[in-house]
């Protein structure tokens, strides 16, 4: 059975920046070495696939691989979901299930908007940092799901020298590098090759830690953000009760659809 693998850029309006993800809406689940094969074949940051959940014409099954492995909680493949949803089915509201959760997302012609879960630091859990990360001197730090440290302005975000081995070795699933830029702005930069992402993009799940923590700091319940990898990217965040939503757009690059084997 054939299938085609769709290409998008993420966070962005513009074919020239953003974070490029692959993705493909399938009828059912092939086995995970073949999704695995077809992401490694796709050569992005991520490759989404989706598979319609029975009965229901706006919920979907997701699941999410870089070229290495399948990963977790991943926003950035989602909305592109989202978005490759929107094109064949038309706006609307899309849910998108998961052993590690349910995201939903609100597609309109002119905007991406995901509803995430707010991840707050284990207060009962010291995070002891290795010498190397002691060294760029945070004035901040905690653990969600990542470790996360907060340093002193977005220079010191943007000099922030990522040593990879170190990283790996951490227990968090990544580590993320942060700062507040009044009045109402933060910065970070992701860094997770321990599931064959040196430094992403841009990075929707990085803000489930982020954005609550920064509202608790500032007060601030809306955000703009900006990640500060080589390539622009551009996104906002806000509180709402207890999800977080983010505001964002995705382009299609048709040009580099191709029809992908989803039964060997």
């Amino acid at each position: 059975m054939e299938a085609p693998l769709y290409f998008f850029k993420v966070f962005t309006q513009d074919k020239q920046s953003g974070n490029p993800a692959a993705c493909a809406l399938l009828n059912d689940w092939p086995d995970a070495d073949l999704l695995q094969h077809i992401a490694d074949q796709a050569n992005q940051v991520v490759t989404a696939f989706v598979v319609p959940v029975a009965d229901s014409p706006s919920q979907y099954h997701i699941r999410w691989f870089s070229r290495t492995q399948e990963i977790n909680l991943c926003g950035h493949g989602t909305l592109a979901a989202a978005a490759l949803v929107r094109q064949l089915k038309g706006e609307g509201s899309y849910s998108f299930l998961s052993e590690y959760g349910e995201l939903t997302v609100q597609a309109q012609a002119q905007s991406l908007q995901m509803s995430l879960p707010q991840w707050y630091s284990d207060v009962e859990t010291s995070v002891e940092l290795p010498a190397a990360l002691l060294a760029c001197q945070p004035i901040d730090s905690f653990q969600t799901r990542d470790l996360v440290l907060v340093l002193a302005d977005e220079h010191a975000v943007r000099q922030f020298q990522p040593d990879d081995e170190l990283i790996r070795q951490l227990p968090q699933h990544a580590l993320i590098v942060t700062a507040f830029c009044a009045p109402g702005t933060y910065v970070l930069r992701y860094f997770a090759p321990t599931i064959g992402i040196a430094e992403d993009i841009a990075t929707g799940s990085a803000q489930c830690s982020l954005a609550p923590y920064w509202f608790a700091k500032t007060g601030h319940t809306e955000f703009k953000v900006q990640q500060l990898s080589a390539t622009p990217a551009g996104f906002s965040v806000a509180i709402k009760a207890q999800q977080l939503q983010l505001n964002t757009q995705a382009v299609n690059l048709p040009h580099l659809t191709r029809t992908i084997a989803t039964i060997t």
